[in-house]
């Protein structure tokens, strides 16, 4: 994974698979044990609660989503009106193919200039970010 500053940006998805202690993400979860910083967007913790609480119930989203927002090394983004207009104009672009949440992420990345790390393969459509994905089969 990337040092010297770079952040790595986590959508949801892999989000859950860190959470879960899934092997696949192993070298995501090396990366922030070594101090790597990483980001997720707000839009994404609203996700990882309600796909959380909908497959594990309540207590388990509670859990993971207090877990996550006290890591010292998770950034959270918050949508400001320079992550709107960017977000919106990604989602503009790729009309119909890219959520709300997904759009949002990738503006982040953009933003940030650093990788987007996903599940979610709508997501490498998106030309304007470096697109890690991580399968989920």
């Amino acid at each position: 994974m990337e040092r010297g500053g770079m952040k790595l940006v986590v959508d949801t998805g892999v989000l859950m698979l860190i959470l879960k202690g899934d092997p696949r993400v192993k070298d995501v979860v090396n990366s922030l044990v070594e101090g790597v910083k990483a980001v997720t967007a707000a839009t994404n913790l609203v996700e990882l609660y309600y796909k959380t609480e909908e497959k594990l119930g309540r207590q388990v989203a509670l859990t993971w989503f207090n877990r996550l927002i006290r890591l010292k090394n998770l950034d959270v983004a918050y949508v400001d009106a320079n992550l709107a207009l960017k977000a919106g104009m990604l989602k503009a672009k790729y009309r119909g193919e890219l959520s709300l949440a997904d759009a949002v992420i990738a503006a982040v990345a953009e933003m940030e200039k650093s990788p987007l790390l996903t599940t979610d393969s709508r997501l490498k459509m998106v030309k304007e970010v470096d697109v890690k994905l991580y399968s989920v089969e």
